[in-house]
């Protein structure tokens, strides 16, 4: 199991030194940097106190949903995001029509640790609770969407939700920012879904919505390639909670590579 994430991570170094060419000798030292697991730092947080009530929450949840998100799948039944497995059918949309895509791997998890959320409600009755550089698509005067962070979001913002099977735009009516203990953050093949009936991203601590998709390419193909092989778990089962090895990895390269690509506040 371990073998075939190493594999997979190797794999992914090699697309960033195509994609920027850097040294192969620069791959190296980071893939021995990654591979020591012990000595990896954590991703940096976008949890702070708020106030002294506040000031338990975890700073491990960088980019998540909390515990109490509902998944709406294909089939139209919502389950619990604790409850996703690996090639689960998700509904998801692109702003025009609504689709099925699929639950790759969740990228973080922690079933108890605390961490501030933006509670984001609409006038449509819907509510997602996200970490603050959680992307979430808002749409602009002119239809188009725009990925912001979840601590930008304001009211008045229109976002895109899923109600009575259909896609329709509604107004945010309220933000609060609330602790809340459990956080997961899962990964799509086409990097959104509706969270709580809601439209969100898969990503967080970046730029850009899009360019965190397109740097995905390679973990969609080895993911398609898995079920090929009729590979059920593609990226292992994740025991231990936390950042999941991979994404981790990818994370600390464009860190040392493209540091500006990436939102630390």
């Amino acid at each position: 199991m371990h073998s075939r994430l190493y594999f997979f991570i190797i794999l992914i170094l090699l697309e960033f030194v195509f994609v920027t060419g850097a040294p192969s000798l620069l791959a190296k030292v980071i893939a021995n940097k990654v591979s020591n697991e012990g000595s990896s730092n954590k991703v940096k947080s976008d949890v702070s106190s708020k106030s002294s009530s506040s000031s338990s929450a975890s700073s491990s949840a960088s980019g998540c949903f909390a515990s109490d998100t509902l998944i709406t799948l294909s089939n139209k039944k919502q389950i619990p995001i604790e409850q996703l497995q690996s090639n689960d059918k998700l509904l998801t949309t692109d702003g025009s029509i609504i689709f099925s895509t699929q639950f790759m791997l969740m990228l973080d998890e922690n079933r108890f640790s605390q961490a501030m959320f933006h509670t984001i409600t609409t006038a449509s009755g819907h509510n997602v609770s996200l970490t603050g550089l959680h992307l979430i698509p808002i749409i602009e005067n002119n239809n188009t969407i725009n990925y912001i962070p979840a601590k930008q979001i304001k009211i008045n913002d229109n976002v895109y939700v899923m109600s009575n099977d259909q896609l329709i735009s509604s107004a945010v009516t309220s933000v609060t920012i609330e602790t809340k203990t459990g956080y997961y953050a899962p990964m799509t093949t086409s990097g959104t879904l509706f969270a709580g009936g809601i439209m969100t991203s898969s990503y967080a601590n970046v730029q850009n919505h899009e360019a965190a998709h397109f740097s995905m390419g390679l973990l969609r193909f080895y993911y398609w390639l898995a079920q090929l092989l009729f590979i059920n778990e593609p990226f292992g089962h994740q025991n231990i909670e936390g950042i999941h090895i991979v994404p981790k990895a990818m994370y600390e390269l464009v860190q040392f590579l493209y540091p500006s690509a990436l939102r630390f506040s």
